[in-house]
């Protein structure tokens, strides 16, 4: 039986990154509305009340924005999949990761340019 999937999700994390295809884009650093899910079963956590036994949100955070900040990638593509990568990671018990990043700057007469991803931790081969 397939265990149930929880999901924690951090919300338009304002994060900050040289990024663009243009030079004149990666002169200055521009703002990105990072939202990154994890899909993981929560209910050892829930019964022990144990945080080891989920994904801290708070480094999970801080960890995302440390790759935004030192990332130097020209596409969202490319930082969208570093930072599904990194959602991977934060604990063997993440399934999934979905991340959307939007950026503001992105269209001059939009709210923002945006990309969602969604990746799946793969099986031990």
């Amino acid at each position: 039986m397939t265990p149930p999937m929880d999901t924690i999700t951090i919300a338009n994390l304002r994060c900050s990154a040289h990024i663009g295809c243009k030079e004149d884009e990666r002169v200055t650093a521009q703002t990105l509305l990072v939202t990154a899910s994890v899909t993981l079963d929560t209910r050892d956590a829930a019964r022990t009340d144990d945080l080891e036994q989920t994904v801290n949100y708070a480094d999970l955070s801080r960890r995302i924005m440390r790759v935004c900040e030192n990332s130097t990638c020209q596409l969202i593509e490319t930082l969208a999949q570093c930072l599904a990568d990194v959602c991977l990671e934060a604990s063997p018990r993440v399934s999934s990761a979905s991340v959307e990043i939007k950026k503001p700057s992105g269209v001059k007469h939009a709210d923002y340019a945006a990309l969602q991803i969604t990746r799946t931790r793969r099986a031990p081969l």
